[in-house]
């Protein structure tokens, strides 16, 4: 090893010292041992520490396998520029100039600033002001809404909510109309209080073994798909379905003969009604219209075509409580009142949010209040008297697929596309639960039985929950080979219809 550290240092003393690596004079030189490179130690030992490897010959190498080297220090020459009172005042300038600069950019970025900091006070101050008139409003309505308990609603007098983004009246509805919805509320509200649960009301026990006695295919099989129901409500025998063949079947299920087979639509029919007191039944459909049929004899025959949507799909039917009045919702963002006998334009409400559309509507059952769903996942609650848009409810996600008042008022069941049913309490306007079913089920229709006791959903089989006990299921039926689009329970819940794709109307009862 002597005669190799001599040859290594008569090297060094024969030729400038430069690091292997740099290619610089290095300031700390070091020998590695092993190979004879020169190294800078600086370098070197970041290397060793990085690879554990000479970088020459990638042979293993260790920081103790370094040897520094004596020399002489140098010292580094001054560059040209300071060498002289000319060179060192150029250098000045220079640096002042950099500085002149560089304190120009400073305060051009702290005007920016300050403007984007004045800027973002304005809109936290006006964002205050419209957050705590939100909550004016909100407050208001929830005072209004409050006063359902009872039945009724807030005084007549309440004036709309005065916002841009709300909903825009093209009429007041005429006194006449007005008063007819304000004494029907206080009459049915009174009768509320005093209304008892129907006389033989089925059990869960019983609905349990429930099974469909009857099938019918009412509608045409080169368009199968019954899309909904109703039932009568005078004579529980009598049952309308509306299909994806255009037409209207009304139906006696107990002779299990058609009444009447009404055509004049020209696309699906997705909505049936029959009236709470007359022979009348209301139909809407995607072409665009409403129609009334009134039973003339044996069969029922078109008295009215309401046109008020244009080309728009008509979603939503829904019979005030009176008989007087129908409403409508369409994907062109509006609900309209109609005078059921004539199917003329009462008034007209637009929803206000620009691309939104109403997807279903349906009366409370006081019919002060109209709800209808979204094409954006949102509840929303109408004043009829005003066209005050009372009350927002949010947490859906995807188009509401159908919305229901509970018979005491208190409640209202709302299902979308997310496989979710979100129950609200009217009172509090809260969500006080949900029930969830299988992610993959698509809901299309819910509805409550009379007494409120029961809440039923139809989707891709039909499903009937205790609506105090939302996660309590009662029974479910799967008769159907197709999607189930709609069921209704009788008055006492002493049978249920059900109408499918599979072009069915079933009837399930006691075995």
């Amino acid at each position: 090893t002597q005669s190799t550290w001599g040859s290594c240092l008569d090297l060094c003393s024969k030729m400038a010292l430069v690091c292997a690596m740099s290619g610089q004079v290095p300031e700390e030189p070091v020998i590695s041992v092993k190979t004879g490179h020169l190294f800078e130690k600086r370098l070197i030992e970041k290397h060793i520490e990085a690879t554990g490897k000479c970088p020459m010959t990638n042979q293993d190498l260790a920081k103790t396998d370094l040897v520094p080297v004596q020399t002489t220090k140098a010292v580094k020459p001054r560059p040209v520029s300071a060498t002289s009172i000319p060179g060192l005042l150029s250098l000045f300038q220079n640096e002042w100039d950099s500085v002149m600069l560089e304190t120009f950019t400073l305060k051009q970025h702290l005007d920016t600033v300050r403007q984007e900091l004045s800027h973002a006070l304005y809109q936290h101050d006006a964002a205050c002001r419209v957050i705590a008139r939100l909550i004016k409003e909100r407050d208001a309505a929830r005072s209004a809404l409050e006063n359902v308990a009872p039945g009724q609603v807030a005084s007549a007098q309440q004036a709309p909510v005065e916002s841009g983004d709300a909903m825009e009246v093209e009429q007041r509805l005429p006194k006449p109309v007005f008063d007819k919805l304000q004494s029907t509320a206080n009459e049915l509200s009174d009768r509320r209080k005093k209304r008892e649960a129907p006389a033989g009301l089925a059990t869960p026990a019983e609905l349990a073994t429930y099974k469909a006695g009857s099938s019918h295919p009412l509608h045409k099989s080169t368009q199968p798909g019954i899309l909904c129901l109703d039932i009568h409500p005078q004579h529980e025998n009598i049952i309308a379905t509306g299909g994806n063949d255009h037409t209207a079947v009304v139906f006696n299920r107990t002779t299990g003969k058609t009444i009447s087979n009404l055509k004049g639509h020209s696309k699906k029919v997705s909505r049936v009604q029959f009236h709470p007191s007359e022979e009348v039944l209301f139909t809407a459909s995607a072409d665009g219209t409403a129609r009334v049929y009134r039973k003339t004899g044996a069969h029922y025959k078109q008295a009215a075509e309401i046109s008020a949507h244009g080309d728009s799909e008509v979603t939503g039917l829904s019979v005030h409580p009176c008989g007087d009045y129908l409403a409508t919702t369409a994907v062109d963002g509006t609900w309209k009142l109609h005078d059921a006998a004539s199917g003329e334009l009462i008034t007209s409400v637009e929803a206000g949010t620009k691309g939104q559309g109403f997807t279903v509507g349906q009366f409370h059952p006081d019919g002060l209040i109209f709800g209808t769903g979204t094409t954006d996942s949102l509840i929303r609650l109408w004043d009829v008297r005003t066209g005050a848009d009372m009350a927002t409810f949010y947490g859906h996600a995807g188009q509401i697929r159908s919305i229901a008042f509970s018979e005491n008022g208190y409640h209202l069941a709302a299902a979308a596309e997310d496989a979710t049913v979100k129950l609200w309490d009217l009172r509090k306007l809260s969500n006080w639960a949900n029930i969830t079913v299988d992610d993959k089920f698509n809901i299309n229709s819910i509805s409550y039985d009379y007494s409120g006791k029961y809440l039923v959903v139809a989707g891709d089989d039909l499903r009937v929950y205790m609506a105090k006990k939302p996660n309590e299921l009662v029974a479910t039926y799967t008769e159907h080979s197709g999607p189930v689009t709609d069921a209704k329970f009788s008055h006492n819940a002493s049978f249920l219809a059900s109408t499918s794709m599979d072009r069915f109307l079933k009837v399930f009862s006691k075995p």
